[in-house]
This record gives C-alpha cells, structure tokens and sequence, in this order.
C-alpha cells in the first residue's frame, strides 16, 4: 500500500510549478493591474510563491500562490500579516465586519482561498472587472472586422470567377 501512496503525493507535486504558475497568471492580468511581480523579499519554494500586486484602484497586496489557489496575506508588498483580521478587512473591499465574527478559532472562515487570479482580482478590484470586460469587447470586435473582411474577400472572389 505505500506504494500507491508514494505515486499519488508525486503526482500531486508534480504539475504545480509555482514560477511557471506565477509567471503564466502575471501574463494573464498584467493588463487589468497597476502592477504585479514576484515578491523578491519572501521565500518561494515548490508549494508556494508570493505575488505583489497593486490594483488599478492602487490598493496593494502580497497573495500567496499554492496548489490550493490564492490567498491574501498582507496589504502590503513582501510581507505576511500576523493579524489575518488585516487580510479578511482587505478582502471585504476595506470595511466589512461580516469576516470578522466571533473569536479567532475559526481560521477557515478568515483565510479565504480563490481558485483563480481572477476571482481574486475580481473581489478586490472593481476596475478589473471594467478592464477586462473593455479587453474582451475590443478582441471581439476586431473578431468581426476580421470576419467581416473574410467576407467581403470571398464576395470578390466569386464575383470573378
């Protein structure tokens, strides 16, 4: 039986390469940021990488990047709040006691974990939402221009003919 184990837990660490990781999501959104990097200041590993990230708005955070998804650990760059009540007032837009119930036991309710970059982004930045949106109007309509001129070369090319 500890074999099979063996293979499972390699399995699992095998297709999660935080630089790649890092690298692929920093291409993703570095359109709809102010600005994001790899925190040069905390140690990254194979289980997790750290992300700065200033939004539009310049709101800045330092998200921890695992196999898990993607959780805020600061407000501040190269950094990890002791406090995770920091973390659960800057994921709720800066001012929401909902997240903050109760005592300090429950750490599941307090660390809130996105699946995506772009939920987190989502979450935390308005603006986001405005860019992408605007980013994804624009590829469509040069989408149909494109289209369209196909088109219009396929008219010209049966009207010779």
């Amino acid at each position: 039986m500890g074999e099979p184990k063996a293979i499972v837990e390699s399995d699992e660490e095998q297709p999660f390469n935080c630089v790649d990781e890092a690298n692929a999501i920093i291409n993703d959104v570095k359109a709809h940021v102010a600005e994001i990097c790899i925190s040069s200041k905390l140690a990254s590993d194979a289980t997790q990488i750290f992300l700065n990230i200033r939004t539009i708005e310049s709101a800045t955070c330092c998200v921890q990047v695992t196999s898990r998804g993607f959780k805020i650990v600061s407000s501040q760059y190269d950094t990890i709040d002791e406090d995770k009540r920091i973390s659960a007032l800057l994921r709720n837009g800066g001012g929401s006691n909902s997240d903050i119930q109760g005592g300090g036991d429950d750490d599941d309710e307090e660390e809130e974990i996105f699946e995506t970059p772009y939920a987190l982004l989502d979450k935390i930045s308005p603006r986001y939402v405005e860019s992408f949106g605007n980013q994804l109007c624009q590829q469509l309509r040069q989408l149909q221009q494109m289209r369209t001129e196909f088109h219009e070369e396929d008219e010209e090319e049966e009207e010779e003919e």
